[in-house]
């Protein structure tokens, strides 16, 4: 029974109980018949009293007749009687098997008797007796002593057994149930016994099932065998997976071992221990440092004090002995509280690859030398080269025409085209770019600073895209179209303040602004420019500017602002680079320069410095303070250190044309735009466009939930005279969900372990108070963004830097219109028109709209009339839509094409070929589209025209002739696929193959 000792104490207990509860009852029938016998003892007394009482002179006789009345046969007396002569009588009487009264004992006699009463009597009780006296009038006192009744147990009175005997049941019925429970128990217990992980394969009922048992039993066997069938199968997994581990870890190929938190190694596989020939033993204490050492101190010292690493660490060592050089890869694993247990460490041997590296390192130090010599003679040969090419192009040119023949002028042009070829070609290949070119070599033209500037902007779109940056570009609209200056050079230096830009900035933005300053301006910031004004020749003066745009006074000079959020330059280095630039400036040719350097050496050891430790984002200004002064204009530098940098170019304002870029709409003032823009400059200049074309906007770099009931009361007082439309950033979308994911998962790691050691509760308090407004913050700006999401009335246009496809399908359904960044200021108010068409005509029409639309109307029903003249009035020749960017391909493809007898018609871009399109579809029987465009491209020009059902033959023109090309262009929706530069048999070919007319 050791083994059961709560079914023991459950019984003994249940015993214990029982035996009390007869104790109590026995104990107060007892008390109760005694008490009921010293009442009958007073019951006695008191008849005893009156019996005597009513005796007015009694004697014995008289005393024996009453102590014969029946209410004493019972009782165990004796009785004294006291004659006033003094004569005494002794009555005694004694109930069988009691002893015999012994002695006599007078009570206390009370002297005096109360006045209305003709006796006294008085009593006292104990255990044993009623000891009494009565005295009467006549003066005859009684004493008198009378025994209570013993105890008489008749044990044949059911009061006496009945009791015993229910509670002698009951113990046997406890008895009983516990000698059950307790052969339950004994069989649960060697069911349990017999559960092996070993020898049990399946599950098994409990052996008592078919027994009458109770429920808890049954259920408890039936879990402990589920439970034990688990354990089975966790153990065999367990073996089987240690077991694999013990195979991987020891036939690894590579060096691996554990090593405690205090360095002590605790094991090492079969492969360390051939590395190192070292066998493990257990007893062992060794060290990561008895194997491998480091030669860098500070490694060395992170192999001593490994306690003190916390992350995942490849450090490079070597061994101890054989002195090869390894890769040692050690992470750390922390216990249930953050503290380090130990670490596991993994070795790769590198030795070859260390070797191979220093033979790298070796080899490129010779061809830097050989690179460094190559330089030398490269810039001596580009001199040499170059005198002859610049004599022979100033000996043709100044030659006139009228002199020549027909073929001797056609050989001076050819010898000057083929000369400037190759002075180009020379100065590409030598990248002769920073010397400086006379002014006779620069082709002064208007150039088209709004085309220009896109065109630059689209060229580092991709770029920009790949490193997750936004492109801004904004034209500034009071700015002039065009000026005279050079396309090319212009090109080259946005391009290469441009790519810079790009190169530099690992998160945020790069900007190109287009705007115009006056000359008042442009002095006040000659500190901060690669040239002194004051001193620079190409400097225009205010008055010969003003001469030239009399309209526009204030707009002497054309700033192009190329502003971006990367490294920063600090002043310091600034400084430095302004004075090599400006040095470099004043050297005429790079043989000058290098004659220079050899003459003094401290200055080439400051331009090494500058080029190497300055700034890298210097590097390619040379060529564009080269260009930028060859075009009488100068570049500015606005830096700080992690903020950004600005690089401005500002050229003379010469000849300007005021040619409007953003066309003004009387429908726009119809339309409130709602605008939602991640980045501050972007929303900048949304409104400045916004002011300008008279839109109603209401443009902000963050919306919640008051802004946005705001917004609400607004719209509703505007509803009857405004159509509202929603532009809304990605970018913006993007960062309010990730922020709002990260604060989540981030609002119980705020504070972590080792924090909680040196921050007082105060502090830790506030830093979860940070945390939760943060969330609150961002979770406010997300339920405004799907609240004007789910606004189905409300047009949305998305714009974003990554492709549509990239967007997730869930939000471009939710979504109107999509837009790329740089935005299109054409599509945009293209989109805004078109998207808010149906709610503009349910509006109160202005009387100055509604003149407009009517000569709008009129004019271009007098335009189409023209053009319907002027078609039938031509040839019935095939017109073929040439769709290209590049003005020398255009011409080429047109003349090609009229050579072959088909009519041609230009446009520059994807929105300008739907445009054309649109307007003369009858008369285009195919297109020959561009892939790479500015605006919109081929593909994207070929998925809007095949959206609309239109089954036009359409043929893709493209440099890239590889077969990822051929497939993009056929899958959008092309016919065919022609590689440039343009095959003229190929091309009648195809056009003979779709035009059967």
């Amino acid at each position: 029974m050791q083994q059961f000792q709560s079914l023991q104490r459950l019984l003994i207990f249940y015993t214990l109980t029982l035996l009390a509860m007869l104790s109590v009852y026995y104990f107060t029938m007892f008390y109760e018949i005694r008490q009921d016998n010293k009442q009958d003892s007073i019951e006695s007394f008191y008849a005893l009293q009156y019996e005597i009482s009513e005796l007015t002179n009694p004697d014995n006789t008289d005393i024996k007749k009453v102590l014969k009345k029946p209410f004493l046969k019972d009782i165990s007396y004796q009785l004294i009687f006291m004659m006033p002569s003094g004569q005494t009588y002794i009555h005694r009487h004694t109930r069988p098997n009691e002893r015999e009264f012994r002695g006599i004992t007078f009570p206390k006699v009370i002297a005096s008797l109360p006045s209305s009463s003709n006796h006294y009597s008085a009593s006292t009780v104990n255990n044993n007796a009623l000891i009494g006296t009565i005295e009467l009038e006549s003066s005859h006192k009684i004493y008198t002593i009378l025994r209570h009744k013993p105890l008489d147990i008749n044990w044949i009175s059911y009061r006496y057994w009945l009791p015993l005997m229910i509670a002698i049941m009951f113990f046997t019925m406890a008895l009983l149930y516990t000698l059950k429970r307790r052969a339950n128990w004994e069989q649960l217990l060697v069911y349990t016994d017999e559960l092996s992980s070993h020898a049990k394969d399946a599950y098994i009922t409990p052996p008592f099932i078919e027994k009458k048992t109770t429920a808890e039993f049954l259920r408890l066997g039936h879990a402990l065998s589920r439970i034990s069938y688990q354990l089975h199968n966790n153990h065999r997994r367990i073996t089987t997976l240690k077991h694999r581990l013990e195979r991987l870890v020891d036939h690894a190929p590579l060096p691996m071992l554990m090593i405690m938190r205090h360095g002590q190694i605790s094991f090492f596989n079969q492969r360390f221990e051939q590395v190192f020939a070292t066998p493990f033993q257990s007893d062992s204490n060794y060290q990561l440092t008895d194997f491998v050492f480091a030669e860098d101190e500070t490694t060395q010292a992170l192999l001593y004090k490994l306690v003190e690493l916390r992350v995942t660490r490849t450090l490079l060592v070597y061994g101890l002995h054989n002195k090869k050089a390894y890769q040692l890869h050690i992470t750390p694993w922390f216990g249930e509280h953050g503290q380090v247990h130990g670490f596991t460490v993994l070795l790769n041997n590198i030795n070859e690859m260390v070797n191979q590296s220093a033979d790298l390192q070796q080899r490129n130090q010779q061809l830097q030398r050989q690179l460094d010599e190559f330089n030398t003679l490269k810039s001596t040969m580009g001199h040499d080269l170059r005198l002859p090419l610049e004599a022979m192009i100033d000996t043709l040119e100044p030659i006139d025409p009228s002199t020549l023949t027909a073929k001797q002028n056609k050989t001076v042009t050819i010898l000057i085209q083929t000369s400037h070829s190759m002075l180009t070609m020379l100065n590409d290949m030598l990248d002769i770019g920073e010397i400086e070119v006379r002014k006779t070599r620069l082709n002064i033209e208007a150039v088209d600073l709004y085309k220009l500037g896109q065109e630059v902007s689209q060229s580092v779109v991709e770029r920009t895209k790949n490193q997750g940056l936004e492109l801004l570009y904004f034209f500034i609209p009071d700015s002039p179209r065009c000026i005279d200056t050079d396309h090319k050079r212009l090109q080259q230096i946005l391009r290469n303040l441009l790519d810079n830009a790009v190169k530099f900035t690992t998160a945020g933005y790069v900007a190109l602004t287009i705007d115009t300053v006056s000359n008042t301006e442009v002095l006040s910031i000659k500190n901060r420019t690669l040239i002194d004004i004051n001193k620079d020749t190409n400097t225009p003066e205010n008055t010969e500017i003003n001469k030239e745009n009399a309209s526009h006074a204030a707009h002497d000079w054309v700033r192009f602002s190329i502003k971006d959020s990367g490294i920063g330059i600090d002043i310091a280095k600034q400084h430095q680079l302004l004075t090599y630039l400006n040095q470099n400036n004043n050297q005429n040719n790079r043989q000058s320069q290098n004659s220079n350097q050899a003459n003094n050496p401290s200055k080439s050891q400051n331009l090494n410095y500058i080029r190497n430790n300055s700034t890298e984002k210097g590097l390619g200004l040379n060529n564009a303070n080269s260009f930028a002064r060859l075009l009488g204009g100068f570049i500015e530098i606005k830096s700080t250190v992690a903020k950004g940098s600005t690089f401005n170019l500002y050229l003379p304002c010469k000849r300007p044309n005021y040619q409007p870029v953003y066309h003004l709409n009387p429908h726009l003032t119809q339309i409130h735009l709602l605008a939602v823009i991640k980045q501050p400059l972007r929303a900048d200049y949304l409104r400045r466009l916004c002011a300008y074309l008279s839109i109603p906007a209401t443009i902000s770099t963050f919306i919640d939930r008051s802004t946005l009931q705001q917004l609400r009361e607004r719209l509703a007082k505007e509803k009857q005279s405004l159509a509202p439309i929603l532009l809304l950033d990605y970018e913006y979308y993007e960062e309010v969900n990730i922020a709002l994911s990260n604060q989540a998962l981030a609002s119980d790691k705020d504070i972590n372990f080792e924090k909680i050691k040196i921050i007082n509760t105060e502090n830790i308090a506030a830093l979860h108070k940070k945390a939760e407004d943060e969330l609150s913050v961002y979770i406010d700006r997300q339920q405004a963004l799907n609240s004007l999401l789910a606004d189905t009335t409300l047009p949305k246009i998305l714009v974003s830097m990554k492709a549509e496809r990239r967007i997730p399908s869930m939000l471009l359904d939710r979504c109107d219109g999509f837009l790329n960044k740089p935005i299109d200021v054409a599509l945009l108010l293209s989109e805004l028109l078109r998207l808010t068409l149906d709610v503009r005509q349910t509006l109160i029409q202005p009387e100055n709209i509604e003149e407009d639309t009517k000569e709008n109307t009129q004019e271009n029903s007098s335009q189409l009339v023209t053009a319907v003249d002027e078609a039938n009035s031509e040839t019935l020749a095939p017109l073929i839509l040439v769709v290209e960017d590049s003005l020398t391909n255009q011409k080429i493809a047109c003349k090609i094409l009229a050579k072959l007898g088909y009519r041609s018609v230009v446009a520059e871009d994807g929105q300008q070929a739907l445009d054309k399109l649109k307007e003369q579809r009858q008369e285009i029987a195919l297109i020959l589209m561009d892939c790479r465009m500015p605006v919109m491209d081929g593909l994207q020009a070929t998925q809007a025209i095949r959206a609309q059902g239109d089954d036009i033959p359409i043929v893709a023109l493209t440099a890239n002739n590889t077969e990822e090309d051929r497939s993009a262009c056929l899958q959008v929706g092309m016919d065919e696929f022609l590689a440039k530069p343009i095959n003229k048999l190929k091309l009648q070919e195809i056009l003979q193959t779709f035009i059967k007319s």
